[in-house]
């Protein structure tokens, strides 16, 4: 999981926001993120012209429906940065405005000793997400370090709500690790990892789009469980969680498995668009359709 999704907000700024975070009620946190989210979508051009496009290939929308979306995606985008810096002051209070449903049977695969493979994406507040698992689940997570102020912030934060990090380089190795001992690892799987081997071309709204195969691949050499997790923010401030059934995937149905993560997060984001990550370049180089 990488902490880009906070780097726009500026390692200057970042201290301040902390500042004004922690001594902000939950409920006054969207009114503060429309002021930031107005200012990035007015100075951010380039993530902004990016989000246009990607919404205009993968939904069709056109003029000031697409554009109200590209501002609804930059509200959701900073309020989860917000939300998330809120729970390194409040974790009780944020953690109590999360439901998660399906974590029983999660519970109980890792009880029998099993490992387990959480792939999500960065819809809804996928950091709330990953604090609830870890409250009832052993989770680790994957992630790149970024810029090194704000990475180390980020990793603080995740640390102090139960979350352990692997580093990207050589997570691999050490993502077998954790399943083979029988805890679970968590992996956000929607961005566009461009010419990595560990990469697989599938489609994606209609379109052809590159995915990491890392969850399923990991789950098929570790004869883990994989499921399928997703969280949308709702009315109120409140958040649900769903870990989908978990599922075994072998060797040769790598590419199937993450062709159906890929079918279920396009199920989802329709549900609530303006909860993706339509800033990042998903569809680089990739502009034909599929099939």
């Amino acid at each position: 999981m990488k902490s880009r999704w906070l780097q726009p907000m500026g390692g200057v700024l970042v201290p301040l926001i902390v500042w004004l975070t922690d001594r902000c009620s939950w409920s006054r946190l969207p009114y503060i993120a429309s002021v930031f989210s107005r200012i990035l979508y007015q100075f951010w051009i380039h993530r902004r012209v990016i989000a246009s496009h990607n919404i205009g290939l993968a939904l069709g929308l056109q003029g000031r429906e697409r554009e109200e979306l590209v501002q609804k995606t930059f509200h959701h985008t900073v309020l989860t940065a917000l939300e998330f810096l809120k729970l390194g002051s409040d974790p009780k209070g944020g953690l109590k405005r999360v439901k998660v449903e399906g974590l029983e049977v999660c519970e109980k695969i890792v009880k029998e000793g099993r490992g387990l493979v959480i792939a999500t994406g960065h819809l809804g507040n996928f950091e709330l997400m990953g604090a609830a698992v870890a409250q009832r689940l052993p989770l680790w997570i994957i992630a790149r370090p970024q810029n090194p102020p704000v990475w180390g912030l980020v990793k603080g934060i995740r640390e102090k709500l139960g979350m352990k990090v692997l580093e990207k380089l050589g997570s691999l190795s050490a993502g077998l690790s954790v399943l083979r001992r029988g805890e679970v690892l968590g992996i956000l799987a929607d961005q566009n990892p461009g010419a990595d081997r560990g990469a697989v071309t599938v489609s994606f709204f209609g379109r052809r789009a590159v995915f990491y195969k890392t969850p399923a691949l990991l789950s098929a050499r570790a004869r883990s469980f994989l499921v399928f997790g997703f969280t949308h923010r709702l009315e109120g401030g409140t958040h649900r969680v769903i870990l989908k059934e978990p599922i075994r995937v072998a060797p040769s149905q790598v590419e199937e498995a993450t062709q159906t993560f890929c079918r279920e997060l396009e199920r989802e984001i329709r549900k609530v668009p303006e909860q993706w990550w339509w800033l990042h370049d998903r569809w680089k180089g990739e502009t034909t359709g599929v099939g």
